[in-house]
């Protein structure tokens, strides 16, 4: 199992440089010219394309998203980087039936759009919780609706386990089942990070976390693919989660 960390590509130099022990470092790339510091230093990337936070939602805003992806895309040649993570937007109201029908869609005709690599559409939550995103709602975060958007875009999945932590909480469904569930999609990639799902922390270290981490160790073993880890950019954390998911050391 290979095991990344993401950076973005605005954080300090000092983070790239100190990245030897992950496998692989997924970019979120904010400029072009931000990029250097990860091209001058050679290793194994892949790329997010810019999120909600940046404007990327198909269905709000198509032109916007083409271009951020577009973005993404150049980022991934500079970097050779042949993964592409992509969200699927949100919607500021509840989404009915049709509505979800309308985001998968154009979500599905975006990522048909990449001429490069192979794009990954990742699992979202039913609904935002947090500081960054409150009063949004967002789509793919069953099984059916996964299995919906991957079928129309021909992309692959990326397995979220932090946003599948989220969506269970909020929907009362059973963690281990909903995650079974979209196992069956046959991820080709993983995001792990910690969560505090009665207080509302997310993106913390997977030692703080309210996730089973012996549960969720044991299925990304089994799983062997590559997973990035989205805990807080500490060097010393993330040496520990790495080494503890590739060899049990906490």
């Amino acid at each position: 199992m290979q095991v990344g960390i993401k950076l973005w590509s605005s954080n300090p130099v000092k983070y790239v440089k100190d990245s030897d022990f992950a496998d692989f470092i997924e970019v979120l790339p904010r400029s072009e010219k931000s990029l250097e510091k990860f091209a001058r230093r050679p290793h194994n990337y892949t790329v997010h394309v810019p999120h909600e936070g940046f404007g990327f939602c198909p269905l709000l805003d198509m032109k916007k998203s083409r271009k951020l992806l577009e973005h993404a895309i150049r980022a991934a040649k500079k970097l050779k980087a042949e993964t592409l993570i992509m969200h699927t937007g949100y919607m500021r109201k509840a989404i009915d039936e049709k509505s979800m029908k309308d985001v998968i869609k154009n979500a599905a005709k975006l990522a048909r759009s990449a001429n490069y690599g192979r794009v990954l559409i990742e699992n979202g939550v039913h609904k935002g919780t947090f500081y960054v995103d409150k009063g949004r709602y967002y789509a793919c975060y069953s099984h059916e609706q996964m299995k919906e958007v991957l079928e129309l875009s021909g992309a692959g999945f990326c397995l979220d386990l932090e946003h599948a932590a989220i969506t269970a909480h909020q929907l009362g469904l059973d963690y281990g089942k909903h995650v079974a569930d979209l196992m069956r999609l046959k991820p080709e990639y993983f995001h792990l990070s910690g969560v505090r799902l009665a207080a509302g922390g997310h993106h913390i270290s997977i030692f703080d976390s309210d996730i089973d981490l012996s549960y969720v160790k044991s299925l990304l073993k089994k799983a062997g693919k590559p997973v990035c880890l989205e805990t807080p950019i500490d060097i010393g954390q993330r040496k520990r989660e790495v080494e503890f998911l590739k060899n049990g050391n906490g």
